[in-house]
């Protein structure tokens, strides 16, 4: 727990008030059942899709019951309200409200493996476009958190440092290097090394590309600094793959606008994520890769689908067939 910062453990307080441990848990994982419902929507908000009911309905049951949300919520993990918090970052910036966007950059900071590029590229972004509010609304909330964190504790800083570093040392989750040595012994770390380089350089041709103008770039840039966050190499828990709702929301938006199988393909696709994680959890014949495949699949998969869905992502339809899923 040291390895949040002590004034964003502040937000947390509430819940130790309560006497009774269990009742605390349950209340807290009751508010990441409303923060994830919360994602759900924010997420699908942010694709400007027209979505029709049916897979309003699909996409939250899909969000509750798939393997990597069902994990985060069996662990009462904070990933669901940090993924929250990124995709309102999102609608905040989209939709100017500076004040709004800078709070919420001032509690993202942390879990640094699983947003740490998108954090910076939404900095990047409110610098870019001289958002001087932004600034306010983050020191403000910063300075009033720090304070009362200080007051409280003054000394939280160096062990907070401490058990960063010990993080850094420590042997657990996954990370690309570790799954890949495991799935391929002979080449697995070299390979790992070659999937990192190229992300970093694919990632870097984005951002570069990316003009203060052009939001839906913007926007499937974002989503892709999620995706490839878990490959980069960090260490990281299966349950902060929760947070690729968001990118997984513009996929099928793409995909059912922009194809005429498009319904068929989303449920398809949709399926697909449900089915095959929980089928090698319960069913894989490689025991000792279950976890190191289940940890891959994801984020992979996010990747591939950001990257199929690009030309459409970032070009909006031009003519009316186009809208009719030419």
């Amino acid at each position: 727990i040291l390895d949040t910062p002590f004034h964003l453990l502040l937000l947390y307080f509430p819940f130790a008030l309560l006497s009774d441990a269990e009742l605390a848990r349950a209340i807290f994982t009751l508010t990441l059942q409303l923060a994830l419902s919360a994602l759900v929507y924010f997420s699908l908000r942010l694709t400007g899709w027209e979505t029709p009911r049916w897979f309003w309905i699909l996409f939250f049951i899909f969000c509750v019951l798939n393997f990597y949300t069902f994990q985060a919520i069996l662990s009462a993990s904070p990933v669901l309200l940090l993924g929250l918090i990124y995709a309102s970052m999102l609608f905040a910036l989209l939709t100017e409200q500076d004040e709004l966007l800078g709070g919420l950059l001032a509690i993202s900071l942390y879990y640094w493996e699983v947003g740490l590029l998108f954090v910076l590229l939404i900095a990047w972004r409110a610098y870019k476009e001289g958002r001087v509010r932004v600034l306010a609304g983050f020191f403000m909330l910063s300075f009033i958190l720090l304070l009362i964190s200080f007051l409280w504790y003054p000394n939280w800083f160096i062990p907070y440092l401490r058990a960063g570093m010990n993080n850094l040392r420590a042997d657990f989750g996954f990370t690309i290097f570790t799954s890949f040595e495991f799935i391929f012994p002979t080449f697995g770390r070299i390979s790992a090394w070659v999937v990192i380089a190229l992300l970093i350089l694919a990632f870097g041709y984005e951002w570069n590309a990316t003009t203060e103008s052009d939001s839906r770039r913007f926007y499937w840039v974002c989503c892709l600094s999620l995706a490839i966050s878990p490959l980069l190499g960090i260490r990281t828990e299966m349950e902060n793959l929760a947070v690729l709702i968001i990118p997984l929301a513009l996929i099928f938006s793409i995909v059912y606008d922009r194809w005429k199988i498009g319904t068929l393909l989303t449920i398809f696709l949709l399926l697909m994520l449900f089915f095959i994680p929980w089928a090698l959890y319960f069913f894989s014949p490689f025991t000792n890769l279950t976890g190191d495949i289940l940890y891959l699949f994801l984020p992979l998969f996010t990747v591939i689908g950001l990257y199929w869905i690009r030309w459409w992502a970032l070009r909006p339809p031009r003519i009316w067939a186009d809208l009719t899923k030419n």
